[in-house]
């Protein structure tokens, strides 16, 4: 195992222990396995929800639905529908991202 494999895997490890500390009895284990871009339907709603809390904490965000911001239903959209994330990544582009 490489040095960037051991600092990913401690990383992973803490991340989902600090889930787990916030969530307490609502939180979810994470897949096993790495999920590739042909399997995202299987993630959960719970277990995408729960990526998204992290994604908030670390970029300290007010929340993860706010006004018309909505990364819940953003990340679950791309993730669970292939058609949705052609578009998405459309206007991703279009905007010079």
């Amino acid at each position: 195992m490489t040095a960037d494999q051991i600092i990913k895997k401690r990383s992973i490890s803490a991340i989902n222990k600090a889930l787990e500390d916030y969530q307490g009895s609502a939180y979810v284990e994470p897949p096993k396995k790495i999920v590739t871009s042909g399997n995202y339907k299987k993630l959960s709603r719970h277990q995408i929800d729960q990526g998204v809390i992290a994604f908030v904490h670390a970029c300290n965000l007010s929340g993860g639905s706010v006004g018309d911001l909505d990364f819940y239903k953003l990340a679950r959209c791309y993730l669970w529908n292939e058609e949705a994330r052609s578009k998405i990544n459309d206007v991703v582009v279009q905007h010079g991202f």
